[in-house]
């Protein structure tokens, strides 16, 4: 007997009868070099503003203490609003939020290009960072869910992570040139425009279903988001200020212990709570902790390498910003071809013994660094360091970004996505204070030129001390195996889709004392069972299973 079901829906437009504007958001590699564009946009705003931080602080007032607040700002509200952000994607639609987000973003850039006030320029930044802290995660949970987990999805998160690393040359350039030639508001303005011709493409290019969210209770975790925001920006600021302030000030340990005692009630909350912002159940994914553990270790030493190695550069060597700025072109393009590579080794190796490897280099980078002295040229060592940094770190880097979000589901992909962020973001400010704290503890505050360079050796040595804790941190915590199997077949993938497919006919099948009572095709126009079998199975007989989809 066979079903047959009339349909009163007309069939869809062949792709290729859509006028283009329609078939854009059927073009998938189109939409990795948008949301990838999320990424770039938010490190050419942070290299460039730093490179620039001179001619900030002469025009809009800042004194030298209150300066950092231009960058701190931003990097507090980014790293409070990313878990935030990630959840709302969740919650809300990851196209909603990516659109809002990048929008958000692009307006503040505006008011900061047009600041004249320190409180306007340091408020302007911290909602500029709240845009990007719900931009990001959106944009790695679209990929994540649009490209499956496999060779195809390594790809689009090798793509993802080489257009951060072209940011940052784009970046250190836009900020020399800019701040050299007609002013360092255009880098605002710049981005901000940058922006609107992201927030505007996502309307076009990012499917609607992807501003859809399979999860049911949208309600909304407030004393989760409350405690988590607050404690926090506490703990960073804590990290950011006490270099300056002294790790026992009074100003600073305070709000560090306040800060710690929140993120305790944040984790008691959402053990309580029906609807957690973030569930605990995403921390059963070993491949998650190993990641946030290991990229906390990457950002700190790499932020600690780029911080001391300008200052070898302007205050040892002597090289101007934007002389300073051309020196890192090499790191940037280096780290997209390494991205290009290790895509290539994924279906080869295991990411452990990669992560290995590029730790080791990681290690070797800093070493090479802390050789350098007043009469060192760039390419007798930092040129070489350089290289041995990108060559480790961004191998390491692109592992952790693919084994954080290959355990989750694509309702929880924004979440995830946002907790990796979150650890990315804390690993800044711990690597420059313990960078800090090794060098002042060597240099006189008084030292100046060559003078500084027993102290900025010390911090090289650190950072790769960083590196090598990374190197214990993968050795011990990252899974042996990979997520998936990257030399699957075509074959092999269609059967193991065939064998789920199987799994998910059984269960709709229930077994009672003996009888198998199979419920057959439901007509999905009227709702109405098409067909019912039973048939009487003998402990032991085997049983034909027919299949309903046909």
């Amino acid at each position: 007997m066979e079903d047959t079901a009339i349909s009163t829906t007309a069939p869809p437009p062949e792709k290729s009868q859509l006028p283009w504007y329609r078939r854009l958001n059927q073009m998938k590699g189109l939409l990795l070099a948008l949301v990838s564009m999320a990424q770039m946009l938010d490190i050419i705003n942070v290299a460039s503003v730093t490179i620039a931080l001179p001619n900030i602080q002469e025009e809009v007032g800042y004194s030298t203490d209150q300066l950092q607040w231009v960058t701190s700002a931003y990097a507090l509200a980014y790293g409070e609003f990313l878990l935030i952000g990630g959840r709302f994607g969740d919650l809300f639609g990851h196209r909603r939020t990516y659109i809002f987000g990048v929008t958000w973003f692009s307006i503040w850039a505006i008011v900061n290009g047009f600041a004249k006030d320190p409180i306007v320029m340091s408020v302007g930044r911290a909602l500029q960072g709240m845009g990007a802290g719900f931009t990001v995660p959106s944009a790695l949970a679209i990929l994540t869910t649009t490209y499956p987990v496999g060779p195809e999805r390594t790809f689009a998160l090798a793509v993802f992570g080489g257009t951060g690393a072209a940011g940052s040359v784009i970046g250190v350039l836009l900020g020399g040139i800019l701040g050299s030639t007609i002013g360092w508001r255009w880098i605002f303005y710049f981005t901000a425009m940058l922006g609107f011709i992201m927030s505007f493409l996502g309307f076009v290019v990012i499917p609607a279903s992807k501003g859809e969210s399979k999860i049911t209770d949208r309600r909304i975790d407030f004393l989760g988001v409350t405690t988590f925001t607050v404690g926090i920006v506490c703990v960073i600021f804590y990290l950011s200020e006490s270099p300056a302030s002294g790790w026992a000030s009074a100003k600073t340990l305070t709000l560090f212990l306040i800060g710690l005692a929140l993120l305790v009630s944040f984790v008691f909350i959402e053990y309580k709570i029906d609807y957690p912002i973030m569930p605990l159940y995403i921390w059963k994914s070993r491949r998650l902790v190993a990641s946030s553990l290991a990229i906390i270790c990457v950002s700190a030493a790499t932020n600690a390498m780029v911080y001391y190695s300008s200052l070898l550069f302007q205050n040892v060597l002597g090289y101007t910003p934007l002389k300073t700025s051309l020196t890192y072109i090499v790191h940037g393009v280096g780290a997209v071809v390494a991205n290009i590579v290790v895509n290539k080794l994924l279906s080869k190796v295991r990411t452990k013994l990669i992560m290995l490897v590029g730790w080791v280099l990681f290690v070797g980078s800093g070493v090479v660094f802390a050789q350098a002295n007043e009469n060192t040229t760039y390419w007798e060592i930092p040129f070489p360091a350089l290289i041995l940094n990108f060559m480790g770190m961004a191998p390491v880097w692109l592992c952790c970004q693919i084994n954080s979000v290959a355990d989750a589901d694509d309702e929880d992909q924004g979440v995830v996505g946002a907790v990796y962020n979150v650890a990315q973001q804390i690993g800044t400010p711990i690597g420059i204070a313990i960078a800090n704290i090794v060098a002042n503890n060597v240099n006189s505050p008084t030292a100046k030129g060559a003078e500084l360079l027993p102290g900025y050796r010390a911090a090289f040595y650190s950072y790769a001390v960083m590196a090598g804790v990374g190197l214990v941190v993968t050795i011990l915590f990252a899974a042996n195996s990979d997520p998936v199997r990257m030399h699957a077949s075509p074959t092999e993938e269609v059967r193991a889709e065939d064998d789920e497919a199987g799994r998910e006919k059984e269960t709709s099948e229930v077994l009672k004392g003996g009888s198998l009572i199979s419920l057959g095709n439901v007509d999905v126009q009227s709702g109405e069972k098409s067909e019912m079998e039973e048939s009487s199975v003998q402990p032991g007989e085997k049983t034909e299973l027919k299949d309903w989809n046909k």
